[in-house]
């Protein structure tokens, strides 16, 4: 099974078995790691593994998608193809009531024997996956970064979404998952927030009650970014739609390296493709808005070459 895995690893099992001793060493050769302050307290640490060890995680990840037998449940939006945090937010349209729940380090807290368990689930024989979790943890942990991180979370937290669902069924909520967001819809209430809150820390997770928010019919209701009082479908929020008309406008009316220069562009990077990826969104969930910013910015922001070319 070792052979296999290093197969599906794409490398020969010496390299294998040698970079699984490196990595609990501690070797911050393989990868950089940047730390970030979260804006309600704590850090969050960020991983970029270096090469050959970010060309192995991938060719990993690859191979855990084709041979692991995993069934997203459907409430589950987050990593998993097809779904989006558009297709998260349209579940909890023009409800009572909207209950936002946030996990505490949600891929921190996934500790380096749950996966070993789930890659044990998984068919993987012992000494495979000791190796197997050396490879997709560092420090102990699922570090925010490898390409194995999002689906390996999600088959950590699937007993615990199987409870919350049944749950929320048993009390006529709705309810969707985006990695770490949690979201209940319908009449919600002080009462439901405790029991899911109890749900979680029994099975080992933490619930971080500085982002734990209602948003009851009549006020702002927003879901993984997505405005969804009303009943039709998702909207861009009011602020951000402003703010792109206001971007393509001043490039339209003084270019866009004045745009950059004089109007707050290059502190916010708003590169060509940065722009495009905003306009792009915006089109999925508001065609009649996105559409005519996508033409615009593409008309009038040059492209990456030529940005280069000018500044020389």
């Amino acid at each position: 099974m070792v052979d296999d895995l290093a197969e599906q690893a794409g490398v020969p099992v010496e390299i294998l078995e040698a970079l699984s001793l490196a990595l609990p060493a501690g070797a911050g050769r393989l990868y950089d790691q940047r730390v970030y302050r979260k804006k309600h307290g704590g850090i969050r640490e960020v991983f970029n593994p270096r090469q050959p060890f970010g060309t192995i995680n991938k060719n990993l990840h690859r191979s855990f998608l084709r041979l692991f037998s995993h069934d997203p449940p459907n409430h589950v939006h987050g990593f998993v193809r097809g779904r989006s945090t558009i297709s998260n937010a349209s579940q909890h349209l023009a409800k009572p009531c909207v209950l936002r729940m946030d996990l505490e380090d949600f891929f921190p807290s996934i500790g380096a024997a749950t996966i070993k368990t789930t890659l044990r689930e998984q068919g993987y024989e012992e000494k495979a996956a000791d190796i197997a979790v050396n490879l997709v943890t560092i420090g102990g942990k699922l570090p925010i970064g490898l390409s194995t991180s999002p689906l390996l979370s999600n088959l950590a937290f699937l007993d615990t979404d199987r409870s919350l669902a049944e749950y929320a069924q048993s009390e006529g909520l709705s309810f969707t998952r985006y990695v770490d967001d949690l979201t209940f819809s319908g009449d919600a209430t002080d009462r439901h927030s405790v029991d899911i809150a109890q749900i979680l820390d029994d099975a080992g997770w933490s619930v971080n009650t500085r982002k734990t928010a209602f948003m009851r019919r009549g006020g702002p209701q927003y879901v993984t970014g997505l405005y969804v009082g009303e009943s039709d479908r998702p909207r861009i929020p009011r602020q951000v739609k402003r703010k792109m008309r206001w971007i393509s406008h001043v490039i339209s009316k003084f270019g866009y390296y004045t745009y950059m220069k004089d109007f707050g562009g290059a502190g916010e990077v708003m590169l060509r493709s940065r722009l495009l990826g905003w306009a792009c969104y915006i089109a999925a969930v508001e065609p009649d808005v996105g559409y005519p910013l996508l033409r615009a910015f593409d008309e009038l922001v040059p492209d990456p070459d030529e940005e280069i070319y000018s500044l020389l």
